[in-house]
């Protein structure tokens, strides 16, 4: 889309992350490694809506078949919705972190939850802000007595189509092909989520070191003073060491 639009698409990021900063700071969050990370998170994120609506507004500019005004709109309508689904499957997908129950979860809070705020932000920036950035610089001045001038290749000439639609046609032409696609895409899933189950796959929640660790449980009887536990857990201890390793 050229320069303007990337500057529509840069302009609504420093917005949407002050906002963010605004809700921090009305949440009483303070900017720490996990809320930092939060920003992090979704930077790559919090763009694609601003993307989505600056370049369906570029097209609609391109082929010049209603008034600027009416083609802004008409673009944000026709991919308002997705839009709206997209932002909130990526917020659903995150904001469970938030619920954690345990020492965990004060401390992972703030990292879902400024996460889905940025997403929500973004959204409304993308839906509000970004249009009329839109409106500002990607409106393009007809120029009398210039020949227009092929600025891209036919769609079906470039190599990403010939590819894609070698792939993408059998699925859409082809039932059968579809339907076993969708069956392989369902078993692979399901597949993966059975390997939590029957503990194939290691879950932690931070990540594993280089140090060899074991997990000792002390179940003392009922009403154990917390001096004789500690004493146990000493004698334990010293056992432990006194073992050779592996």
């Amino acid at each position: 889309m050229g320069w303007r639009g990337g500057l529509v698409v840069f302009l609504s990021v420093p917005i949407t992350f002050a906002w963010t900063l605004l809700s921090y700071y009305i949440l009483d969050y303070t900017l720490n490694r996990i809320t930092l990370f939060a920003l992090v998170f979704v930077t790559g994120i919090v763009v694609d809506d601003s993307i989505i609506i600056a370049e369906n507004m570029h097209r609609h500019f391109k082929m010049k078949r209603l008034p600027f005004k009416q083609a802004a709109l008409y673009a944000i309508n026709e991919v308002g919705n997705p839009t709206i689904l997209a932002t909130f499957t990526v917020i659903a997908s995150v904001l469970p972190m938030a619920f954690v129950s345990g020492l965990m979860g004060p401390y992972m809070a703030p990292m879902p939850i400024g996460a889905s705020i940025a997403m929500i932000l973004s959204l409304f920036v993308a839906l509000t802000i970004t249009p009329y950035l839109g409106f500002i610089f990607l409106r393009e001045k007809d120029k009398k007595g210039a020949k227009k001038k092929k600025e891209h290749k036919q769609l079906e000439e470039t190599f990403i189509y010939k590819i894609y639609n070698k792939f993408e046609s059998p699925l859409i032409e082809k039932p059968k092909v579809r339907w076993v696609f969708l069956g392989g895409t369902f078993f692979v899933l399901f597949a993966t989520m059975g390997l939590f189950f029957n503990n194939s796959v290691a879950v932690k929640m931070l990540p594993f070191d280089n140090k060899n660790e074991f997990q000792v449980v002390i179940d003392m009887p009922e009403g154990t003073t917390l001096e004789r536990t500690a004493v146990v857990a000493k004698e334990i201890s010293q056992y432990l060491a006194q073992q050779p390793e592996g």
